[in-house]
């Protein structure tokens, strides 16, 4: 477990960026399969994942520098709240470039804005659950190191 630890660290720019782009690329196949085509679905796609992953990538490695911060301060050790916490704005965070595409072009403001909304609440969701997984296994896995 350690070892995974030790993975997250250093991969969480893509580990971010996969937290965004892989509900993205599901989200616009179920659109493609669902709805009639048009063409403003790939400028939507193309925007997502041109921007919003390494938006995702940022946002994520900054979200690990606030935890091992806490997780180092004298106010330390970091807990799975601290991850469920951070992993809930991140995931709202990284939710906001894919859910604004669907502001282009759209034909009906009223059920965009609920898509958005419902979009952000659950990767709010999703965010924090896993946020708290990861602070609860990083916790037990993550040495504290003393600052002086």
């Amino acid at each position: 477990m350690k070892k995974l630890c030790d993975l997250y660290v250093a991969k969480a720019g893509f580990i971010g960026a996969l937290f965004c782009l892989v509900p993205t690329l599901i989200g616009f196949a179920v659109v493609f399969c669902v709805v009639p085509f048009r063409q403003v679905y790939l400028y939507r796609l193309a925007i997502a994942i041109l921007v919003g992953g390494p938006v995702a990538a940022y946002l994520n490695r900054f979200g690990l520098s606030l935890w091992i911060c806490k997780h180092n301060s004298p106010k330390g050790p970091a807990t799975a709240l601290d991850g469920a916490l951070i992993g809930w704005f991140l995931g709202m965070g990284m939710a906001v470039v894919p859910a604004f595409t669907h502001f282009i072009a759209s034909n009906g403001m009223d059920e965009t804005k609920t898509v958005v909304i419902a979009i952000w609440f659950i990767a709010g969701v999703v965010g924090a659950i896993m946020g708290g997984t990861i602070g609860l296994v990083g916790a037990k896995y993550v040495e504290r190191q003393s600052g002086s």
